[in-house]
C-alpha cells in the first residue's frame, strides 16, 4: 500500500479505520508515518494524524514503541487539525484510566515539555476549540505531577468560560469541578 497515496484523497471514519489496519498489517513504518504529520499539505498532514491515532487507539502495540519519538516531536505540530489529533493521542496516555502500558510509558517521557506545550496551545486565540478542550483534559490529568498546574489551569479555564463555545462550556465546567474536588 502506498500511503501517501491512500491519505491524498478525502477520507471517511470507515476508511481511515481501514487504512489504519492496512497499515498495520503491511508493517508501515510508524515513523514514516509521523512524518506525514508534518507534511506541507495540510490536508495529508491531517489525514496521517487521524491515522495514527487509528493505530493508537485500535493497535497500540504498534503506536507504543514510538510514544518517544511521539512525545518528542509534539511541540512541534503546528497544523491544528494534526494537533487535534496530538492531543487525543496524548489524552489516552494522561488519563487515569490509562493502561499501565501507557502509564509507565509516561514515566519515561519529559512531562514538562508537554505541560509546556499543551499550556501554549491552550492559550492560543488561534487554537481550535476541539484542541483547547483536549489540552484541558491533559493537563487535569497532569496535574498532580506538577503542583502549580491546578491554580494555572483553573484560572484559564475561567478566562475561556467567559465567551466560549458550548464545547468550551461543557469541559471547562467539568474540569473545574474536577479541580475543586
Amino acid at each position: 500500500m502506498d500511503l501517501l497515496k491512500e491519505i491524498s484523497f478525502t477520507l471517511t471514519k470507515t476508511k481511515a479505520g481501514k487504512i489504519s489496519a492496512i497499515a498495520v498489517k503491511e508493517n508501515y513504518s510508524i515513523s514514516e508515518l509521523i512524518d506525514l504529520t508534518f507534511h506541507k499539505d495540510d490536508a495529508i498532514a491531517f489525514r496521517a494524524a487521524w491515522i495514527l491515532e487509528y493505530i493508537e487507539v485500535y493497535f497500540p502495540a504498534r503506536f507504543l514503541p514510538h510514544f518517544e519519538s511521539f512525545n518528542k516531536i509534539y511541540s512541534n505540530q503546528k497544523n491544528h487539525s494534526c494537533q487535534r489529533h496530538f492531543t487525543k493521542i496524548m489524552m489516552h496516555f494522561t488519563s487515569k484510566k490509562a493502561p499501565e502500558i501507557y502509564q509507565n510509558a509516561l514515566r519515561d517521557i519529559d512531562l514538562e515539555s508537554i505541560v509546556e506545550t499543551t499550556f501554549s496551545w491552550l492559550i492560543d486565540s488561534k487554537t481550535p476549540v476541539a484542541v483547547k478542550v483536549n489540552c484541558l483534559d491533559i493537563l487535569f490529568d497532569l496535574s498532580d505531577k506538577f503542583d502549580w498546574i491546578k491554580d494555572e489551569l483553573k484560572a484559564q479555564t475561567e478566562f475561556l468560560l467567559r465567551d466560549g463555545s458550548a464545547a468550551m462550556q461543557s469541559r471547562g465546567r467539568k474540569i473545574l469541578g474536577r479541580l475543586e474536588n
